[in-house]
């Protein structure tokens, strides 16, 4: 058996994080010994490898560690080492250590004794750093760019971690100073591996190459916890059976950052599978992967059968099927695009603040949408009016009966050349532009507005009543045009937390005259006042009780609940004629009815989404339209 003489001096010499498919024959000349953290995934093992000159610290796959227990890998084994990543880390001292984590690997055979004279590692006695260094001059004089010193550095911490369980543990993570310079993934070469479909992984299953397309690829992502530190970054991966997203944490940013690009296709291997963290992943695949030390990414020139992109569209009609935060792929028609707004926390800090656009998105179910965009989507978002959009992983919502999220996990493809998008860029041109909507939100607008509210929409107070709206176990939405005529002014606002996203009551404590808020369990000057109040709409037919949080407040009395509470206890003139210009409005109400429990005793409670001016221009038509329907 014939080892790969030298290749350890070359391999050393090679760039941190680089991944190597060119097959190299080594020997263990050690015991091999549990790898990492035996308690925080599955066993591998490490050892010392021999080319017969130098040696090298070598941790073996996952997939082969019944081959150690069963004896077959042992000490003198031979193997051929088929594809490795190099890397290279700070260990005690800030001395660099080297070694390489095999991806795959096949026995050659096993040795009765170690083959060649590969470079001992010292004791650590004071002798050590010459003996070390005197094999070390033929190779210099081989490979000029090779210096014995660092070797020596190199070793000598091996040396001294060899043999200790907690050998990473020791280990610092590696920063490079920016990920564009890193290196790319390397182009597969030779036969193409036995593929694996996504569809088919498993925890349960590690020997595996998938060949993938990178269809989504977030930013570097940093946490700081009280425990822990780190950073990380996803992809999701698509082959022609399905989809899977996979991350990668702190030293593998390094390595894989630069090698994976969005759109290109990989070969990739020896990845954990792990159970999917739904709250993390817009894909539908249970499972989800963690690259690792041991996990080869390789670039595939070779892409004919991997699709572009896999979309499962709903129409926007059938958003009332899907409950509040599940996760669709909607395709539509971007019919209007709102201006940029920051949104700053009332009492919270400066830097604490959130841009948002929203999109009103209709598409051939005669349905608008309003779809919100955040961060830097909605900052680099360019199109124009009219534009098809395909949306990836949006997130529904029931604000004002239906709405859409864009989160940082989802994704929008502009204009795709797929069917469906051409199929709808022919309706729009020939009659969708003109068409009138169903609106969830219950704006009223004129044909060919987007915003046109449906005869079959709108209902009146007796059609409430009547039809129970609000009387089973899900909620009823409808929209309602009616007059304000009593605003039940006696309790207006309460006073809430100041904290930024936390709507809670806060208490105010008598003896040091702050208010404190239990849930965030901080402590205030003052409260951020919020509206909760009732007020009664009539229409023709009746009247209901309906009641208004905080933005039907502000948009139905005109002033934060702050200034309507100072006005109350200051000046109560100005307070009523604010109640009072309030009052006999006519309004279209987007409406939400609810049967809720207290004290035993049920009823059906009805919250105002939305509310806008009436249109009288469309509402005329409307009500012509209705005329006619009779044939008088």
């Amino acid at each position: 058996m014939e080892l790969s003489a030298g290749e350890i001096a070359k391999i050393k010499m090679l760039d941190n994080g680089c991944s190597v498919t060119t097959p190299v024959t080594l020997q263990v000349i050690s015991n091999l010994q549990p790898f990492g953290n035996q308690n925080a995934g599955p066993l591998r093992f490490r050892c010392m490898a021999s080319d017969g000159e130098q040696s090298i610290v070598m941790v073996l796959p996952v997939h082969l560690t019944a081959l150690v227990d069963e004896q077959k890998i042992c000490r003198y084994t031979v193997l051929k080492v088929q594809r490795y990543n190099f890397t290279k880390k700070k260990g005690p001292n800030d001395q660099m250590m080297s070694f390489i984590i095999v991806g795959d690997a096949e026995i050659v055979g096993t040795a009765t004794d170690k083959l060649g004279s590969p470079e001992k590692l010292g004791m650590g006695s004071a002798a050590q750093p010459s003996a070390m260094a005197a094999p070390q001059q033929p190779q210099q004089q081989q490979q000029s760019a090779y210096q014995p010193q660092p070797q020596q550095q190199q070793q000598q911490p091996q040396q001294q971690n060899y043999g200790h369980s907690s050998f990473m543990s020791r280990v610092e993570e590696s920063k490079p100073n920016a990920y564009s310079g890193g290196a790319m993934a390397p182009v597969h070469t030779g036969n193409a591996p036995i593929l694996h479909p996504i569809k088919d992984l498993n925890p349960y299953h590690n020997r595996w190459t998938i060949r993938a397309r990178v269809t989504q690829k977030s930013a570097i992502k940093s946490w700081n916890k009280p425990n822990s530190q780190g950073r990380l970054f996803s992809v999701n991966l698509l082959d022609d059976s399905g989809e899977i997203r996979a991350t990668a944490f702190t030293q593998q940013v390094d390595r894989l950052f630069p090698m994976l690009e969005a759109g290109k296709v990989y070969y990739i291997s020896n990845a954990q599978v792990k159970m999917a963290r739904t709250q993390f992943s817009t894909l539908n695949n249970q499972y989800e992967l963690t690259f690792d030390d041991s996990t080869v990414v390789e670039q595939c020139v070779e892409t004919t059968g991997v699709p572009q992109e896999q979309f499962n569209f709903i129409p926007l009609a059938n958003l009332m099927n899907h409950e509040k935060n599940s996760i669709i792929d909607v395709l539509c028609v971007v019919r209007d695009i709102g201006d940029l707004t920051e949104i700053t926390p009332r009492n919270g800090p400066a830097d604490r603040k959130m841009i948002k656009r929203e999109l009103t998105v209709v598409d051939r179910s005669g349905y608008q949408v309003r779809l919100t965009l955040w961060g830097q989507e909605a900052t680099e978002f360019s199109l124009p009016k009219d534009s098809i959009v395909a949306f990836k992983g949006v997130r529904v919502g029931d604000f004002g009966g239906r709405t859409l999220s864009l989160p940082s996990i989802g994704a929008m493809t502009a204009n795709p050349d797929i069917s469906e998008a051409h199929m709808l860029r022919g309706w729009y041109d020939s009659t969708g532009r003109d068409s009138a909507y169903q609106a969830y939100d219950g704006v009223a607008g004129g044909a060919g507005s987007g915003a046109a509210v449906r005869q079959d929409q709108l209902k009146t107070m007796a059609q409430v009543r009547d039809e129970n709206l609000g009387g089973s176990d899900q909620p009823d939405y409808f929209t309602v045009k009616g007059t304000v005529v009593f605003i039940r002014s006696t309790s207006l606002a309460y006073p809430a937390c100041a904290s930024p996203d936390c709507n809670k009551k806060a208490i105010e404590d008598s003896m040091t005259g702050q208010w404190r808020c239990e849930k965030c369990e901080r402590s205030f000057a003052a409260p951020d006042y919020r509206y909760i109040f009732s007020v009664n709409v009539s229409d023709e037919t009746g009247h209901n009780w309906m009641q208004c949080f905080n933005d039907i407040g502000e948009k139905l009395l005109g002033c934060p609940a702050s200034e309507m509470v100072r006005l109350q206890q200051t000046d109560d003139v100005a307070f009523t004629q604010k109640i009072n210009e309030a009052t006999f409005q006519e309004m279209v109400f987007r409406c939400r009815a609810k049967s809720e429990t207290f004290n035993e005793n049920t009823r059906v409670r009805i919250s105002i989404m939305n509310m806008n001016p009436v249109d009288y221009v469309a509402e005329s038509r409307r009500l012509n339209k209705l005329i006619e329907s009779f044939s008088i």
